[in-house]
């Protein structure tokens, strides 16, 4: 396990929610401090504010491929590259886990699916049972592994390019 891994994972076992886990864990990547972005993922978290749509774990990825673009990343020219990078991380997050849903991710682990309305806001109480029932500390690495993969694509690439 690769040392972000394992923070993204301790992020996780210390009350951060999935997207908060894995964005602090690449918060330099970004150029942002670990409460910096914790703050910018915060909502991301429980499948988007606890109505257990898209993981946290993926879309804090997601939100990683544009800053392996860089600040140009955000051009207009430069969104096919950003897209082809999402559209990579969506293709090994669902050959990882199956689907991209929360909903389905907690459900196929055993874990009660929020049904059609959005879930209380207020986070369960993060015990011992909590932590045994949810598969997300294994999400969170499959998550790092996509992006390490993608970093380390990325640095292949600009080696290349010098």
């Amino acid at each position: 396990m690769t040392e972000r891994e394992k923070q993204a994972v301790r992020n996780f076992a210390d009350g951060h929610n999935c997207a908060q886990s894995v964005l602090m864990a690449y918060a330099d990547v970004l150029g942002l401090t670990r409460e910096q972005a914790a703050m910018v993922s915060v909502g991301f978290g429980g499948g988007m504010g606890r109505l257990r749509l898209h993981c946290g774990a993926f879309s804090a990825a997601v939100m990683l491929a544009g800053a392996l673009e860089g600040a140009e990343g955000a051009l207009k020219k430069h969104r096919p590259q950003t897209y082809a990078r999402v559209q990579e991380i969506y293709r090994q997050f669902m050959e990882k886990n199956g689907t991209v849903s929360c909903a389905e991710l907690l459900a196929k682990a055993g874990v009660r699916p929020a049904g059609q309305q959005a879930e209380a806001p207020m986070p369960e109480a993060r015990t011992p049972e909590y932590y045994a029932k949810r598969p997300c500390a294994r999400i969170i690495r499959s998550a790092c592994q996509i992006i390490d993969g993608m970093l380390a694509e990325k640095e292949t690439e600009d080696a290349r390019e010098d």
